[in-house]
């Protein structure tokens, strides 16, 4: 019994230096990735996906959980995964990024980078430093699938690249009584959907050299082969209208239904008609922590970014960024609209985060965000969270563009399919009968996986570089620190200390927008002194408390704060802010403890001895 007992303490030992030795800064050895393997160069279904997050909730209890905010308009749970060390400290007390992906139902990639960043987070927290402290110190909501009913049918089903889009709710497109009756289908029931062509001597098409695609016969163009006429998109008229697809599957676009500058126009019914939509909101508004969100679209490559309003008062009043010379490289984002002094520290922020996503991702471009309904805005503006909208992929300009001019010819594109997709990217036209049209081709357009979304070689690094720009981001949550100090003796054992609190990060502990909304809790620093008296501020000229500093205050100079026994402030992000303190004291010691709800706790000490 005793062997038995010494062995087992032998293998606790033993297990608990192995887990201390995963955290190595070795870049070529593997940092979590084979603790859960995933492949990441395919697109999962609703069930599967589902799947890996309760797997990883499984594997990765001290670090995930998994829940449900409600069901989708068919009956699919929505489930959000909730990522932080949870002996830390609740997740609702520490500063978040939000994450969501597809809300589109055609934009499935959206799902891959989002599955992806949890499961870095998880796999690398006992492996990486970056990843263990952020965890540690902040939270992450990721929502991988918005539009789960659309998103599921688009993975499962054949359809073009452009559909389902909207979750499924009815709607009679073409006003004939009828609801959805005139879908796009799969006549030939090869699992994709395409294009139909009837052979017509008279017709304006021919197939292509390859025979992979049907192209534009030119005036000027000799022909005596085959001809063809376009029919239109594969499926059947249903309706007995000589209209094709015209009544397809779809509903209220989501991305329109959000409240904040909600247009009939775009919306169609009302704010948060969509239980998706209100499904997310109402979590959101449960979490004040929320300071950075993400939201993952397609196609075009682009940052977007929701800036503040545009300024209103006189243009003297506007404060614009102009970058030093050395920093004015192809990186370096300032935004071309005018903001109000009360707004210029979130648009310094704006700009330097989307700064930082132009070079993470490289072929990016930033463009400014809409309003009309749409998440990134409410996100924004009733949130006052720092909001973002990916447009994922795009044109294979970066990889098919071999001769660098900006533009993807069509040998570029055959060639880019040939060489780096081995052929596998056209619906090769055949024949088949269909019903009403008879004899008929159908094919030559791309798959679903070309256009809107990646194929499969390029799904995963697309993810990883998606989610080393969030992981920035994460990294850049605000976190305060008592800096320098000094001691003056300014009188018969009256002393006056001035103390730095530092924001050493680029996010605030809350956003311009949150302030001006009360939406926000303020930082707060109390003082007590051993022995003696903290000299509060005097009482202004009307009589009222003691002022607290302005949360405006420009931290470009270090203004000093004047603080009594408790003062209240906003930190700014990669700032510093002097707070002085009047005791009257002899050989005591004056105590500060920092305590922000998003930015840490600190605690300070000082000395105030009884020589000057």
């Amino acid at each position: 019994m005793k062997r038995y007992l010494i062995s087992l303490l032998l293998l606790a030992l033993t297990a608990g230096a192995a887990a201390q030795s995963k955290k190595q800064e070795n870049t070529g050895k593997p940092h979590g990735e084979t603790d859960f393997v995933i492949n990441w160069k395919q697109y999962y279904t609703y069930d599967e996906w589902v799947k890996i997050m309760m797997d990883l909730q499984k594997q990765y209890p001290a670090l995930c959980r998994v829940e449900s905010i409600g069901k989708s308009r068919m009956g699919r749970d929505m489930y959000v995964m909730t990522i932080t060390a949870k002996n830390t400290g609740k997740d609702t007390a520490k500063p978040a990024v939000w994450v969501d992906g597809a809300i589109h139902g055609n934009e499935v990639n959206g799902i891959t980078c989002s599955l992806y960043l949890a499961w870095y987070l998880l796999t690398r927290y006992d492996y990486d430093t970056r990843v263990y402290e952020s965890l540690n110190r902040s939270t992450v909501y990721i929502l991988p699938g918005f539009n789960v009913d659309g998103n599921d049918s688009y993975v499962r089903f054949p359809n073009t690249e452009n559909n389902p889009r909207e979750p499924f709710r009815p709607v009679d497109d073409d006003k004939d009584g009828l609801y959805d009756e005139d879908m796009t289908e799969d006549v030939d029931g090869d699992g994709e959907l395409s294009v139909m062509y009837a052979p017509d001597p008279g017709g304006d098409y021919r197939l292509s050299k390859d025979a992979m695609r049907f192209v534009r016969i030119d005036a000027d163009d000799w022909w005596e082969g085959a001809r063809f006429r376009r029919i239109g998109n594969e499926g059947f008229d249903n309706d007995g209208d000589f209209e094709l697809a015209e009544d397809d599957l779809g509903g209220i676009d989501p991305n329109r239904n959000f409240p904040w500058d909600f247009r009939k126009e775009n919306g169609k019914s009302y704010p948060l008609s969509e239980p998706e939509t209100r499904n997310v909101l109402d979590f959101q508004l449960t979490k004040k922590n929320i300071l950075v969100s993400f939201n993952y679209h397609n196609v075009g490559r682009l940052i977007m970014y929701m800036m503040p309003p545009e300024a209103k008062k006189p243009d003297a009043a506007f404060r614009q960024r102009q970058a030093p010379a050395h920093e004015k490289d192809i990186y370096h984002f300032v935004s071309p609209r005018r903001v109000d002094p009360e707004y210029q520290h979130d648009a310094d922020v704006f700009n330097k985060t989307v700064s930082a996503g132009l070079y993470i991702l490289k072929t990016y471009e930033p463009e400014a965000g809409n309003e009309y309904g749409e998440h990134l805005a409410t996100s924004y503006y009733l949130l006052g969270a720092y909001s973002f909208l990916i447009e994922l992929w795009g044109p294979p300009t970066p990889f098919a563009d071999t001769n660098r001019d900006g533009y993807v010819s069509d040998d570029e594109y055959r060639k880019w399919v040939e060489l780096d997709l081995g052929g596998d990217a056209w619906i090769k036209p055949h024949r088949t009968t269909h019903p009403q049209f008879g004899e008929i081709w159908i094919g030559g357009t791309p798959k679903k996986h070309i256009g809107r979304t990646p194929p499969p070689r390029y799904i995963e690094q697309e993810a990883e570089k998606q989610c080393l720009y969030v992981m920035y981001c994460i990294e850049q949550l605000p976190q305060l620190s008592f800096a320098n100090h000094s001691v003056k003796k300014i009188g018969n054992n009256l002393y006056e200390v001035e103390v730095e609190v530092t924001n050493s990060k680029l996010f605030p502990t809350a956003s311009d927008r949150s302030v001006q909304m009360k939406r926000y809790t303020p930082d707060r620093i109390k003082a007590t002194v051993s022995s003696g008296t903290i000299v509060n501020p005097a009482a202004n000229s009307a009589g009222n408390a003691p002022a607290t500093p302005s949360y405006y205050r420009t931290q470009y100079r270090k203004d000093a704060i004047d603080a009594g026994e408790t003062v209240e402030f906003r930190a700014k992000g990669n700032a510093t802010q002097v707070f002085r303190y009047v005791v009257l004291a002899n050989d005591a010691t004056l105590e500060l403890t920092l305590d922000s709800a998003y930015g840490g706790k600190a605690n300070i000490k000082i000395k105030l001895s009884g020589k000057s």
